[in-house]
C-alpha cells in the first residue's frame, strides 16, 4: 500500500467517524427537544386539571369582609409593614388529622415570638 492510498483511507475513516458522531449527537439533541415538548404538554394538562378541580370546589367556610379586615390588621401589626392578603385558608375541618394538628402546634412553638409590652 502506498503513502497516498493510506492517506486517502485515513481521511475516509476520519470523515465516517465524524459523521457517526455528528449523527449521534443530532439524534440525542432531537430526543431532548422531544422531551421538552412532552414535558410542557404534560404540565399544561396537569395545570388544567388542577384548575378545573379548584374551580369546582365549594367554599364551605364563612368568609366575610370583617374577617378579612381583622386578619389583614393582625398581619400588618405583626410584620409592621403594609400587607396584601391574597389567600386565606382555614385550618381544621374534614382533612385535619391528629398528626397534622400536632405538627402545626410544634411548628408554631418552635418560632420565637416577641411579646410586646
Amino acid at each position: 500500500m502506498t503513502y497516498e492510498e493510506s492517506l486517502i483511507e485515513a481521511l475516509l475513516l476520519m470523515v465516517v467517524g465524524i459523521s457517526v458522531v455528528f449523527a449521534s449527537l443530532s439524534f440525542l439533541a432531537g430526543m431532548i427537544w422531544c422531551f421538552k415538548f412532552a414535558d410542557e404538554f404534560l404540565n399544561k394538562r396537569k395545570i388544567s386539571q388542577y384548575a378545573k378541580k379548584i374551580e369546582t370546589q365549594e367554599v364551605t367556610e364563612e368568609m366575610n369582609d370583617e374577617l378579612v379586615a381583622i386578619i389583614a390588621a393582625a398581619a400588618e401589626s405583626t410584620f409592621q409593614a403594609p400587607v396584601v392578603i391574597r389567600k386565606i385558608q382555614f385550618l381544621g375541618g374534614k382533612n385535619t388529622t391528629a398528626w397534622r394538628s400536632s405538627g402545626r402546634s410544634a411548628q408554631m412553638r418552635s418560632h420565637q415570638i416577641n411579646i410586646r409590652k
